[in-house]
Protein backbone atom coordinates (compact mmCIF):
# COMPACT_ATOMS: atom_id res chain seq x y z
CA UNK A 1 0.00 0.00 0.00
CA UNK A 2 1.35 3.43 -0.91
CA UNK A 3 1.90 5.91 1.92
CA UNK A 4 0.24 9.32 2.09
CA UNK A 5 3.64 10.87 1.41
CA UNK A 6 3.92 8.90 -1.82
CA UNK A 7 0.40 9.98 -2.79
CA UNK A 8 1.33 13.65 -2.69
CA UNK A 9 3.46 13.42 -5.83
CA UNK A 10 0.60 14.53 -8.10
CA UNK A 11 1.09 11.57 -10.41
CA UNK A 12 -2.53 10.36 -10.46
CA UNK A 13 -5.75 10.76 -12.39
CA UNK A 14 -8.66 9.99 -10.05
CA UNK A 15 -11.50 8.31 -11.96
CA UNK A 16 -15.12 8.29 -10.75
CA UNK A 17 -18.60 7.50 -12.06
CA UNK A 18 -22.11 7.82 -10.69
CA UNK A 19 -22.84 4.69 -8.66
CA UNK A 20 -26.09 3.56 -10.27
CA UNK A 21 -26.08 1.62 -13.53
CA UNK A 22 -23.18 0.22 -15.54
CA UNK A 23 -23.25 2.77 -18.38
CA UNK A 24 -21.23 5.63 -16.83
CA UNK A 25 -18.63 3.22 -15.45
CA UNK A 26 -18.35 1.52 -18.86
CA UNK A 27 -17.58 4.89 -20.45
CA UNK A 28 -15.05 5.63 -17.72
CA UNK A 29 -13.32 2.31 -18.43
CA UNK A 30 -13.19 3.09 -22.17
CA UNK A 31 -11.54 6.45 -21.45
CA UNK A 32 -9.14 4.98 -18.88
CA UNK A 33 -7.94 2.43 -21.42
CA UNK A 34 -6.86 5.29 -23.68
CA UNK A 35 -4.60 6.86 -21.03
CA UNK A 36 -3.36 3.75 -19.23
CA UNK A 37 0.43 3.70 -18.88
CA UNK A 38 0.62 7.50 -19.19
CA UNK A 39 -0.40 8.21 -15.59
CA UNK A 40 -1.49 6.40 -12.45
CA UNK A 41 -5.19 5.60 -12.49
CA UNK A 42 -7.11 5.39 -9.21
CA UNK A 43 -10.79 4.51 -9.24
CA UNK A 44 -12.87 5.93 -6.39
CA UNK A 45 -16.53 5.00 -6.15
CA UNK A 46 -19.33 2.77 -4.95
CA UNK A 47 -22.40 0.90 -6.20
CA UNK A 48 -22.65 -0.49 -9.71
CA UNK A 49 -19.67 1.60 -10.82
CA UNK A 50 -17.46 -0.11 -8.23
CA UNK A 51 -18.90 -3.48 -9.23
CA UNK A 52 -17.82 -2.96 -12.84
CA UNK A 53 -14.46 -1.39 -12.00
CA UNK A 54 -13.44 -4.36 -9.85
CA UNK A 55 -14.07 -6.70 -12.77
CA UNK A 56 -11.72 -4.76 -15.02
CA UNK A 57 -8.30 -6.29 -14.41
CA UNK A 58 -5.00 -4.56 -15.11
CA UNK A 59 -6.43 -1.08 -15.63
CA UNK A 60 -6.64 0.79 -12.32
CA UNK A 61 -3.58 1.01 -10.09
CA UNK A 62 -5.82 1.22 -7.08
CA UNK A 63 -9.52 0.84 -6.39
CA UNK A 64 -10.96 2.75 -3.45
CA UNK A 65 -14.50 1.62 -2.48
CA UNK A 66 -15.63 5.00 -1.14
CA UNK A 67 -17.59 8.00 -2.30
CA UNK A 68 -15.21 10.54 -3.76
CA UNK A 69 -16.17 13.10 -1.10
CA UNK A 70 -15.47 10.70 1.79
CA UNK A 71 -12.70 11.99 4.09
CA UNK A 72 -10.68 8.79 3.60
CA UNK A 73 -10.65 9.39 -0.17
CA UNK A 74 -9.19 12.88 0.24
CA UNK A 75 -5.49 11.83 0.10
CA UNK A 76 -6.07 10.26 -3.30
CA UNK A 77 -7.74 13.39 -4.63
CA UNK A 78 -5.00 15.62 -3.22
CA UNK A 79 -2.39 13.46 -4.98
CA UNK A 80 -4.14 13.86 -8.33
CA UNK A 81 -3.38 16.24 -11.15
CA UNK A 82 -7.05 15.89 -12.10
CA UNK A 83 -10.38 14.25 -11.32
CA UNK A 84 -12.30 12.59 -14.17
CA UNK A 85 -16.00 12.37 -13.34
CA UNK A 86 -18.64 10.52 -15.29
CA UNK A 87 -21.48 12.68 -13.93
CA UNK A 88 -20.47 11.97 -10.30
CA UNK A 89 -21.35 15.06 -8.29
CA UNK A 90 -19.52 13.88 -5.16
CA UNK A 91 -16.32 13.94 -7.23
CA UNK A 92 -16.96 17.60 -8.01
CA UNK A 93 -17.17 18.35 -4.30
CA UNK A 94 -13.93 16.46 -3.65
CA UNK A 95 -12.08 18.20 -6.49
CA UNK A 96 -13.20 21.62 -5.28
CA UNK A 97 -12.06 20.90 -1.70
CA UNK A 98 -8.65 19.74 -2.92
CA UNK A 99 -8.37 22.54 -5.51
CA UNK A 100 -7.83 20.05 -8.31
CA UNK A 101 -9.05 20.34 -11.93
CA UNK A 102 -12.36 18.61 -12.60
CA UNK A 103 -13.04 16.96 -15.96
CA UNK A 104 -16.65 15.96 -16.57
CA UNK A 105 -18.04 13.60 -19.20
CA UNK A 106 -21.83 13.68 -19.45
CA UNK A 107 -23.73 11.20 -21.61
CA UNK A 108 -27.18 12.34 -20.44
CA UNK A 109 -27.08 16.11 -20.79
CA UNK A 110 -29.61 15.84 -23.62
CA UNK A 111 -32.30 14.87 -21.07
CA UNK A 112 -31.48 17.70 -18.64
CA UNK A 113 -32.65 21.30 -18.71
CA UNK A 114 -29.36 22.55 -17.30
CA UNK A 115 -25.95 21.37 -16.20
CA UNK A 116 -26.12 20.19 -12.55
CA UNK A 117 -24.88 22.99 -10.33
CA UNK A 118 -22.21 20.81 -8.69
CA UNK A 119 -20.61 20.21 -12.10
CA UNK A 120 -20.63 23.78 -13.42
CA UNK A 121 -17.10 24.44 -12.15
CA UNK A 122 -15.51 21.82 -14.40
CA UNK A 123 -12.27 22.73 -16.16
CA UNK A 124 -13.56 20.83 -19.21
CA UNK A 125 -17.11 19.56 -19.77
CA UNK A 126 -17.74 17.08 -22.56
CA UNK A 127 -21.29 16.03 -23.46
CA UNK A 128 -22.11 13.05 -25.65
CA UNK A 129 -24.12 14.06 -28.71
CA UNK A 130 -27.75 13.00 -28.97
CA UNK A 131 -30.72 14.14 -31.09
CA UNK A 132 -32.02 17.46 -29.81
CA UNK A 133 -28.92 18.36 -27.78
CA UNK A 134 -27.72 21.91 -28.57
CA UNK A 135 -24.57 23.09 -26.79
CA UNK A 136 -25.64 26.75 -26.80
CA UNK A 137 -28.63 25.89 -24.60
CA UNK A 138 -26.34 25.34 -21.59
CA UNK A 139 -24.06 27.37 -19.36
CA UNK A 140 -21.22 26.74 -19.18
CA UNK A 141 -21.23 25.66 -22.81
CA UNK A 142 -20.29 21.96 -23.10
CA UNK A 143 -18.05 20.47 -25.77
CA UNK A 144 -20.10 18.01 -27.83
CA UNK A 145 -18.47 14.72 -28.84
CA UNK A 146 -19.60 11.55 -30.54
CA UNK A 147 -20.28 8.20 -28.80
CA UNK A 148 -17.93 7.47 -25.90
CA UNK A 149 -17.22 3.80 -26.51
CA UNK A 150 -14.17 1.51 -26.52
CA UNK A 151 -11.80 2.25 -29.39
CA UNK A 152 -11.18 -0.32 -32.15
CA UNK A 153 -13.71 -2.98 -31.19
CA UNK A 154 -14.46 -5.09 -34.30
CA UNK A 155 -18.05 -5.33 -35.50
CA UNK A 156 -19.88 -8.63 -35.46
CA UNK A 157 -18.94 -11.08 -38.21
CA UNK A 158 -21.53 -13.56 -39.45
CA UNK A 159 -24.95 -14.37 -38.07
CA UNK A 160 -23.98 -14.96 -34.45
CA UNK A 161 -25.37 -17.44 -31.95
CA UNK A 162 -27.90 -17.28 -29.15
CA UNK A 163 -29.80 -14.42 -27.57
CA UNK A 164 -28.43 -12.02 -24.97
CA UNK A 165 -31.00 -10.43 -22.66
CA UNK A 166 -29.37 -7.47 -20.94
CA UNK A 167 -31.02 -6.15 -17.77
CA UNK A 168 -28.29 -3.63 -16.96
CA UNK A 169 -26.55 -2.76 -13.71
CA UNK A 170 -29.83 -2.35 -11.79
CA UNK A 171 -28.55 -0.02 -9.10
CA UNK A 172 -29.90 3.34 -7.97
CA UNK A 173 -29.14 6.01 -5.36
CA UNK A 174 -32.09 4.90 -3.24
CA UNK A 175 -33.46 1.50 -2.29
CA UNK A 176 -35.11 0.14 -5.42
CA UNK A 177 -34.45 -3.55 -4.90
CA UNK A 178 -38.16 -4.33 -5.07
CA UNK A 179 -38.50 -2.48 -8.38
CA UNK A 180 -35.58 -4.27 -10.02
CA UNK A 181 -36.72 -7.65 -8.73
CA UNK A 182 -40.21 -7.11 -10.12
CA UNK A 183 -38.83 -5.87 -13.43
CA UNK A 184 -36.44 -8.81 -13.83
CA UNK A 185 -39.12 -11.38 -13.08
CA UNK A 186 -41.55 -9.72 -15.51
CA UNK A 187 -38.98 -9.74 -18.33
CA UNK A 188 -37.99 -13.35 -17.74
CA UNK A 189 -41.65 -14.42 -17.72
CA UNK A 190 -42.25 -12.61 -21.02
CA UNK A 191 -39.10 -14.07 -22.60
CA UNK A 192 -40.29 -17.57 -21.74
CA UNK A 193 -43.89 -16.87 -22.81
CA UNK A 194 -42.56 -15.68 -26.18
CA UNK A 195 -40.67 -19.02 -26.52
CA UNK A 196 -37.36 -17.23 -27.09
CA UNK A 197 -35.24 -19.97 -25.41
CA UNK A 198 -36.71 -22.54 -27.83
CA UNK A 199 -36.16 -20.28 -30.85
CA UNK A 200 -32.60 -19.21 -30.05
CA UNK A 201 -31.37 -22.35 -28.30
CA UNK A 202 -29.38 -20.39 -25.71
CA UNK A 203 -30.39 -17.28 -23.75
CA UNK A 204 -27.84 -15.44 -21.61
CA UNK A 205 -29.51 -13.11 -19.11
CA UNK A 206 -26.96 -10.47 -18.09
CA UNK A 207 -27.30 -8.13 -15.14
CA UNK A 208 -25.78 -6.77 -11.97
CA UNK A 209 -25.45 -8.53 -8.67
CA UNK A 210 -28.84 -7.20 -7.53
CA UNK A 211 -30.51 -8.63 -10.63
CA UNK A 212 -28.97 -12.05 -10.12
CA UNK A 213 -30.14 -12.06 -6.53
CA UNK A 214 -33.67 -11.28 -7.72
CA UNK A 215 -33.56 -14.13 -10.25
CA UNK A 216 -31.95 -16.70 -7.96
CA UNK A 217 -35.20 -18.65 -7.69
CA UNK A 218 -36.31 -18.11 -11.26
CA UNK A 219 -35.06 -21.42 -12.59
CA UNK A 220 -31.88 -21.31 -14.68
CA UNK A 221 -31.63 -24.19 -17.16
CA UNK A 222 -29.56 -25.55 -20.01
CA UNK A 223 -31.13 -22.95 -22.31
CA UNK A 224 -31.28 -19.98 -19.90
CA UNK A 225 -28.24 -18.79 -17.95
CA UNK A 226 -28.04 -15.86 -15.51
CA UNK A 227 -24.67 -14.10 -15.51
CA UNK A 228 -23.04 -10.96 -14.13
CA UNK A 229 -19.97 -10.16 -16.23
CA UNK A 230 -17.23 -7.59 -16.58
CA UNK A 231 -17.72 -4.95 -19.24
CA UNK A 232 -15.42 -6.49 -21.85
CA UNK A 233 -16.89 -9.96 -21.36
CA UNK A 234 -20.44 -8.65 -21.68
CA UNK A 235 -19.60 -6.65 -24.81
CA UNK A 236 -17.95 -9.67 -26.41
CA UNK A 237 -20.99 -11.80 -25.54
CA UNK A 238 -23.22 -9.25 -27.29
CA UNK A 239 -20.86 -9.03 -30.26
CA UNK A 240 -21.13 -12.77 -30.84
CA UNK A 241 -24.89 -13.01 -30.27
CA UNK A 242 -27.43 -13.60 -32.98
CA UNK A 243 -29.55 -10.87 -31.33
CA UNK A 244 -29.58 -8.67 -28.22
CA UNK A 245 -32.69 -7.80 -26.20
CA UNK A 246 -31.81 -4.99 -23.83
CA UNK A 247 -33.10 -2.35 -21.48
CA UNK A 248 -32.80 1.01 -23.30
CA UNK A 249 -29.71 2.15 -21.44
CA UNK A 250 -27.78 4.45 -23.73
CA UNK A 251 -24.31 2.91 -23.37
CA UNK A 252 -25.32 -0.65 -24.22
CA UNK A 253 -27.58 0.66 -26.99
CA UNK A 254 -24.77 2.52 -28.74
CA UNK A 255 -22.30 -0.32 -28.21
CA UNK A 256 -24.68 -2.77 -29.88
CA UNK A 257 -25.29 -0.36 -32.76
CA UNK A 258 -21.53 0.07 -33.23
CA UNK A 259 -21.06 -3.72 -33.15
CA UNK A 260 -23.87 -4.11 -35.72
CA UNK A 261 -25.60 -6.70 -33.56
CA UNK A 262 -29.38 -6.68 -34.24
CA UNK A 263 -30.89 -5.11 -31.13
CA UNK A 264 -34.41 -5.21 -29.68
CA UNK A 265 -35.58 -3.24 -26.68
CA UNK A 266 -37.33 -3.89 -23.38
CA UNK A 267 -39.48 -1.29 -21.60
CA UNK A 268 -37.61 1.30 -19.50
CA UNK A 269 -36.50 0.89 -15.88
CA UNK A 270 -35.95 4.60 -15.18
CA UNK A 271 -36.49 8.07 -16.61
CA UNK A 272 -33.34 8.22 -18.76
CA UNK A 273 -34.31 4.91 -20.37
CA UNK A 274 -37.87 6.23 -20.73
CA UNK A 275 -36.56 9.17 -22.79
CA UNK A 276 -33.98 7.08 -24.66
CA UNK A 277 -36.54 4.56 -25.88
CA UNK A 278 -38.87 7.36 -26.91
CA UNK A 279 -36.06 8.90 -29.02
CA UNK A 280 -35.06 5.56 -30.54
CA UNK A 281 -38.61 4.84 -31.59
CA UNK A 282 -38.92 8.28 -33.20
CA UNK A 283 -35.76 7.51 -35.19
CA UNK A 284 -37.08 4.06 -36.28
CA UNK A 285 -34.17 2.41 -34.43
CA UNK A 286 -36.42 0.54 -31.95
CA UNK A 287 -39.39 -0.59 -34.00
CA UNK A 288 -41.96 -2.83 -32.26
CA UNK A 289 -40.56 -2.07 -28.79
CA UNK A 290 -43.12 -1.83 -26.00
CA UNK A 291 -42.84 1.43 -24.08
CA UNK A 292 -44.77 1.79 -20.84
CA UNK A 293 -46.33 4.95 -22.25
CA UNK A 294 -48.14 2.76 -24.81
CA UNK A 295 -50.33 1.50 -21.97
CA UNK A 296 -53.34 3.57 -20.90
CA UNK A 297 -52.51 3.31 -17.19
CA UNK A 298 -48.96 4.66 -17.58
CA UNK A 299 -48.14 8.26 -16.58
CA UNK A 300 -47.62 10.96 -19.20
CA UNK A 301 -44.08 12.29 -18.80
CA UNK A 302 -42.62 15.30 -20.56
CA UNK A 303 -39.05 15.87 -21.70
CA UNK A 304 -36.30 17.14 -19.39
CA UNK A 305 -38.32 16.85 -16.21
CA UNK A 306 -36.58 17.52 -12.87
CA UNK A 307 -35.84 14.44 -10.77
CA UNK A 308 -38.33 15.26 -8.04
CA UNK A 309 -41.16 15.42 -10.58
CA UNK A 310 -40.32 12.35 -12.63
CA UNK A 311 -38.67 9.70 -10.47
CA UNK A 312 -41.61 8.84 -8.16
CA UNK A 313 -43.93 8.54 -11.18
CA UNK A 314 -41.55 6.24 -13.05
CA UNK A 315 -40.84 4.12 -9.99
CA UNK A 316 -44.52 3.63 -9.18
CA UNK A 317 -45.42 2.88 -12.81
CA UNK A 318 -42.67 0.25 -13.24
CA UNK A 319 -43.58 -1.48 -9.98
CA UNK A 320 -47.28 -1.56 -10.84
CA UNK A 321 -46.97 -2.58 -14.49
CA UNK A 322 -44.36 -5.30 -14.04
CA UNK A 323 -46.59 -6.99 -11.45
CA UNK A 324 -49.51 -7.15 -13.93
CA UNK A 325 -49.95 -10.52 -15.65
CA UNK A 326 -51.72 -8.79 -18.54
CA UNK A 327 -48.65 -6.64 -19.17
CA UNK A 328 -46.47 -9.78 -19.31
CA UNK A 329 -48.76 -11.13 -22.01
CA UNK A 330 -48.60 -7.90 -24.03
CA UNK A 331 -44.83 -7.78 -23.73
CA UNK A 332 -44.50 -11.41 -24.79
CA UNK A 333 -46.49 -10.64 -27.95
CA UNK A 334 -44.00 -7.90 -28.85
CA UNK A 335 -41.04 -10.16 -28.11
CA UNK A 336 -42.19 -12.74 -30.62
CA UNK A 337 -40.65 -10.47 -33.25
CA UNK A 338 -37.15 -10.64 -31.77
CA UNK A 339 -34.75 -11.91 -34.45
CA UNK A 340 -37.11 -11.17 -37.37
CA UNK A 341 -35.84 -9.00 -40.29
CA UNK A 342 -32.53 -8.48 -38.53
CA UNK A 343 -30.65 -6.99 -41.51
CA UNK A 344 -33.11 -4.13 -41.95
CA UNK A 345 -32.95 -3.43 -38.23
CA UNK A 346 -29.15 -3.25 -38.28
CA UNK A 347 -29.29 -0.77 -41.17
CA UNK A 348 -31.69 1.52 -39.28
CA UNK A 349 -29.67 1.31 -36.08
CA UNK A 350 -26.39 1.95 -37.88
CA UNK A 351 -27.89 5.03 -39.52
CA UNK A 352 -28.93 6.39 -36.11
CA UNK A 353 -25.45 5.72 -34.72
CA UNK A 354 -23.72 7.45 -37.65
CA UNK A 355 -25.73 10.62 -37.10
CA UNK A 356 -24.10 11.05 -33.67
CA UNK A 357 -20.72 11.73 -35.26
CA UNK A 358 -17.32 10.05 -34.93
CA UNK A 359 -16.51 8.44 -31.54
CA UNK A 360 -15.30 10.91 -28.94
CA UNK A 361 -13.22 8.62 -26.72
CA UNK A 362 -9.80 9.27 -28.24
CA UNK A 363 -10.48 13.01 -28.46
CA UNK A 364 -11.31 13.27 -24.75
CA UNK A 365 -8.33 11.10 -23.78
CA UNK A 366 -5.92 13.29 -25.75
CA UNK A 367 -7.35 16.42 -24.17
CA UNK A 368 -7.01 14.90 -20.68
CA UNK A 369 -3.37 13.99 -21.19
CA UNK A 370 -2.58 17.58 -22.14
CA UNK A 371 -3.21 18.42 -18.46
CA UNK A 372 -0.99 15.63 -17.08
CA UNK A 373 2.28 16.91 -15.57
CA UNK A 374 5.45 16.25 -17.45
CA UNK A 375 7.14 13.12 -16.19
CA UNK A 376 3.92 11.42 -15.13
CA UNK A 377 4.83 7.74 -14.80
CA UNK A 378 4.63 5.74 -18.01
CA UNK A 379 4.56 2.51 -16.02
CA UNK A 380 2.14 0.24 -14.19
CA UNK A 381 2.20 0.39 -10.42
CA UNK A 382 1.33 -2.56 -8.23
CA UNK A 383 -2.44 -2.80 -8.22
CA UNK A 384 -3.98 -2.65 -4.77
CA UNK A 385 -7.55 -2.66 -3.56
CA UNK A 386 -8.36 -0.57 -0.53
CA UNK A 387 -10.54 -2.08 2.20
CA UNK A 388 -11.77 -5.30 0.54
CA UNK A 389 -11.08 -7.71 -2.33
CA UNK A 390 -13.01 -7.33 -5.59
CA UNK A 391 -16.07 -9.53 -6.12
CA UNK A 392 -15.77 -12.39 -8.53
CA UNK A 393 -17.71 -12.57 -11.75
CA UNK A 394 -20.88 -14.36 -10.80
CA UNK A 395 -22.71 -16.95 -12.81
CA UNK A 396 -25.63 -18.95 -11.49
CA UNK A 397 -25.25 -22.64 -12.28
CA UNK A 398 -27.81 -24.47 -14.33
CA UNK A 399 -30.78 -25.54 -12.29
CA UNK A 400 -30.28 -22.95 -9.51
CA UNK A 401 -33.42 -22.56 -7.36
Amino acid sequence: MRTEGDLRRLDTLVCTAIPFGYGPAAKLIALAREVVGRTRLVFVGTGAALELATRTRGLFDEIVPLRADHPSAAPHVRSAWGVLSLMDREAAVAARRAERPLFVVDSLLWMRREIPEALTGATRYWAQAFPGLVADDYRPRPELVGPILPVSVPARAGRGNGLVVNLGGSAAPDDRARLYASYARCILAAVRAACLPERFGQVSVLGGEATLAALAGAGASDSVRFESLGHEEARERMRRARAVLTVPGLTTTLECFALRTPTWFLPPQNYSQWCTLRALRRAAAASAALHWEDLPSAPSLGERLPAEARDPLVRDAVLRLTADAGVVTQLAERLRGVGVEAAARVDAQSAFYSELGPPGTALIAAALLAYAPEGAPARRATISFAARPPPRTRSLPHGTH
